[in-house]
């Protein structure tokens, strides 16, 4: 368990109304500025690196309320050496101001744009040769405490010849907010407005072995969705990030509905899921132990088999909600938070937290057997040795699953023991018991007590 520290400051519009959030480094919770840190060593990229771990571990939605979100880019970035794995819909990503602007962070730019993401150049000071960037950017933020006031005037002229937003920065009194409302800037951001605040929340750093399988496997040319499917099943966490990942679309879109795992891996796609795995490998991973990831496991393994055999066509979406519902074993949250707090899209949410939708009621009643042994309603349908056998199978696949995440020694050859932690019946699609195995045993009448 660890926790993700973002900061954030509002940038707001001429009515003074928020329209997006700057996102900023923080090393704790009590930091006031990114400044006092940077003796630890990190570097523009990786400090980078951490605010989208941060935000991906929070919750893009909880962070920002579904506003713009803007993020600093040092060069890597911006070249496509790293990722930024935040959504395009709601990403600016700011070129900051001390990258030289070269044919490779040009072309890197381009292709930040064709992706959806919008650019603002950081800091911006008029030096004259800068129209090949101000032809590229949407916004261009200039700080008012570096732009003397006798040229200001002049710097958002020569701006103004281009089809962009000015964003006036340091923002701290009402005289400089009137005096930028007089310019024409769109957005402003300053103390004035609203000073940075740092936003914390628990997350559970995904585990050494999952990060490591889904590095291995999206290299290699024959990869395919029921592949990497099968690696992030057991990984909560990153099934969490993923599913944020899906959820927002391209600039000007409605957020998307996501149901599944393998709905949210083809929203991605493969390039992006790429482009993710190296900040995973830069962040700290750790066994299982000492969390209640078997019983988060177990639940949506169970809900799923329930609902394989009770709702045909919901078994993916039961797994994910399940696994959603129990997010408080893992958090350390009261369950009651866990809408609010993960902010998923809104047929998931009711899946997994909202007993009056079908499959809703199958999780909840997963939950409460897992907790203290409740039977589901006579009505359901559902027999108690259907259920001892399903929190049966559910569990050895959890256990299975936690063995091989806790494994001390990732390089060991991958043999049958390793993946499977035993002979099972394999389905095709996941590389584990299959539901129809499962049902079928149920079906004879045989139990696993």
């Amino acid at each position: 368990m660890t926790t993700a520290n973002v900061g954030r400051q509002p940038i707001v519009n001429r009515r003074r109304e928020i329209v997006g959030y700057e996102l900023l480094y923080r090393a704790t919770a009590n930091s006031r500025r990114a400044d006092d840190f940077l003796s630890t060593g990190l570097d523009g990229d990786q400090m980078t690196d951490t605010v989208i771990f941060g935000a991906l571990g929070i919750g893009v939605m909880q962070l920002t309320g579904g506003k713009e979100l803007y993020c600093n880019a040092d060069r890597a970035i911006l070249t496509g050496r790293a990722p930024i794995s935040l959504p395009p819909r709601q990403t600016v990503v700011e070129i900051l101001e001390t990258v030289e602007i070269d044919d490779e962070v040009l072309a890197g730019c381009r292709a930040l744009k064709r992706a959806g993401y919008r650019l603002a150049a950081d800091d911006f000071i008029w030096s004259g040769r800068d129209e090949t960037l101000l032809e590229l950017v949407d916004i261009v933020k200039i700080d008012l405490q570096a732009t003397p006031r006798d040229e200001l005037a002049d710097v958002v002229t020569a701006c103004r010849e281009f089809d962009l937003q000015l964003l006036a920065e340091k923002v701290e009194t009402e005289q400089q907010w009137d005096a930028c409302l007089e310019l024409g800037f769109d957005l402003f951001q300053g103390y004035l407005l609203g000073r940075p605040e740092t936003i914390s929340g628990p997350t559970s750093g995904p585990s050494r072995h999952g990060v490591l399988a889904l590095s291995t496997a999206v290299l290699d040319d024959d990869v395919n969705y029921a592949r990497l499917e099968e690696i992030l099943r057991p990984e909560p966490e990153l099934v969490y990030q993923l599913v944020q990942l899906a959820s927002q679309g391209r600039l000007g879109e409605t957020r998307r509905e996501v149901r599944s795992l393998r709905q949210a891996l083809v929203l991605v796609g493969l390039n992006r899921v790429r482009g993710w795995i190296p900040t995973l490998l830069l962040r700290p991973a750790g066994p299982t132990g000492d969390t209640n990831m078997a019983a988060v496991l177990a639940r949506a393994r169970m809900a799923e088999l329930l609902a394989d055999k009770y709702l045909t066509g919901s078994a993916d979406l039961a797994f994910t909600a399940g696994m959603f519902s129990a997010f408080d074993l893992m958090l350390g949250v009261p369950a009651a938070r866990l809408p609010e707090l993960l902010g998923i899209p809104p047929r998931l949410c009711a899946a997994a937290f909202d007993r009056n939708d079908p499959v809703g009621q199958i999780v909840g009643w997963v939950s409460d057997f897992q907790r203290d042994g409740t039977l589901p309603p006579a009505d359901s349908g559902i027999e108690k040795l259907e259920l001892d056998y399903a929190a049966s199978c559910a569990f050895g696949w959890a256990a299975r699953q936690t063995r091989i995440v806790d494994d001390d020694d990732p390089d060991l050859p991958p043999g049958p023991e390793r993946r499977t932690g035993g002979t099972s019946h394999r389905s095709p699609r996941h590389g584990r018991p299959g539901a129809a195995a499962t049902m079928h045993a149920w079906g004879s009448g045989s139990s696993a007590r």
